[in-house]
């Protein structure tokens, strides 16, 4: 069930519209976004327009610099013409009170003014504009506002992102993780080592005497690394 339907000129702001759907369906899912040119099939358009409307809260028409000035064959404004797909989609938005529409203007366009519009299109100048800019930063941030419009329209909540989902690894961790090893390696090494030149020396070593030296050793090579450590930041700190 969708609940976000993009509504947009191909001649004006096709690519931008392609992008805004990609967004959304990354923000909130695919099944939650209608794009008209590309989910339309074979049959009575009309009716696919009006049951998608129905089925979705927030219209989002997208605005580009040609949008007012794209004529048919016969030089007339398409967004005038009564049987332009585009201009109906939004006609049957603006009727319709459960519905929210929010122009999007892209590419600096400007917001048309309401004398420029047939009188079923006026209504679309009353409406909050939001605006998605040309470059990175500004896209990001206004791509977030105008999510946080169509959560707080609709009711969808977005989904999380990998990035958000999932916390950061810990480097200093996983250090410390292989350090502890390294030091248990090194100290398992050495307490055999003493218990094998005990054995050849016929000097008996019980279990608690050997884990007491597990654990001196381990404090030994714990110091000397530490140390080691020190030693390496001195060093770099006089480089």
């Amino acid at each position: 069930m969708a609940g976000i339907f993009v509504s947009s000129r191909q001649a004006d702001a096709k690519a931008w519209a392609m992008s805004l759907r990609d967004d959304l369906a990354e923000a909130f899912g695919a099944d939650q976004v209608f794009l008209d040119k590309d989910t339309l099939h074979a049959g009575n358009w009309r009716k696919q327009i009006r049951d998608a409307l129905d089925r979705c809260k927030v219209v989002l028409v997208v605005i580009g610099p040609r949008w007012i000035t794209i004529a048919d064959e016969q030089n007339r404004p398409r967004i005038s013409l009564a049987e332009d797909v585009h201009h109906q989609e939004i006609a049957l938005a603006l009727s319709q009170s459960d519905l929210t529409v929010i122009p999007v203007l892209v590419d600096e366009a400007p917001m048309p003014r309401a004398e420029q519009l047939p009188q079923d299109l006026q209504k679309l100048c009353e409406q909050q504009a939001r605006k998605i800019g040309d470059t990175q930063a500004r896209r990001k941030a206004d791509l977030e506002v105008l999510i946080k419009d169509i959560e707080s329209v609709t009711g969808i909540q977005p989904r999380a992102r990998p990035d958000q989902d999932q916390p950061p690894p810990t480097p200093q961790r996983t250090a410390w993780l292989k350090l502890d090893m390294t030091t248990l390696g090194s100290a398992f090494a050495l307490t055999l080592f003493a218990g094998m030149y005990a054995y050849l020396s016929n000097l008996p070593l019980g279990f608690d005497e050997l884990f007491f030296l597990l654990l001196t050793f381990c404090a030994l090579v714990l110091g000397v690394r530490w140390l080691w450590r020190i030693f390496r930041g001195t060093r770099r700190g006089r480089a």
